[in-house]
């Protein structure tokens, strides 16, 4: 049985392994040229640490959207194709959660993971629809910390 990326697996699979697969997967979804356009930020966007902050979640929200827009067309023709572009979501999702905003010490693995169980029952099909799930999680990562620190 392949990894499925849900909590059991991504307990016990090293971080390093995590980390280097997301990657490669991210940057097969995303093209050079779209991640050299995220990531070329404007002067006024980096004249401050916040402003350069706000760009840099900015890009990476962006391109986690596009990357996840990508999956069902890269799985389609695999075999167990429902199975392949659920696994990848999982993936790309805990990049998204570890990696790219570090919300590990927002909220605990397991509320990320029910969290995407969730999104997966009616996940977007392109980058847009996936731009308002990813800010969605977002703000509702930020509702799970304030509840647990109030």
């Amino acid at each position: 049985m392949e990894r499925d990326y849900q909590l059991d697996c991504l307990l016990t699979m090293p971080r390093h392994e995590l980390e280097e697969f997301s990657l490669r997967v991210i940057g097969r979804m995303v093209p050079e040229d779209i991640m050299q356009e995220l990531f070329t930020f404007d002067h006024e966007e980096v004249d401050n640490e916040e402003r350069m902050q706000a760009a840099r979640f900015d890009a990476l929200l962006r391109m986690t959207a596009i990357a996840l827009g990508e999956v069902n067309d890269a799985f389609a023709e695999s075999e167990q194709a429902q199975q392949n572009i659920e696994r990848m979501t999982r993936l790309l999702l805990w990049h998204f959660y570890a990696i790219s905003f570090n919300l590990e010490e927002a909220i605990t693995l397991e509320q990320h993971c029910a969290q995407v169980e969730m999104i997966l029952k009616q996940a977007p099909k392109d980058a847009f629809g996936w731009i308002k799930v990813l800010t969605d999680l977002l703000h509702s990562y930020a509702e799970l910390n304030d509840k647990r620190k109030g």
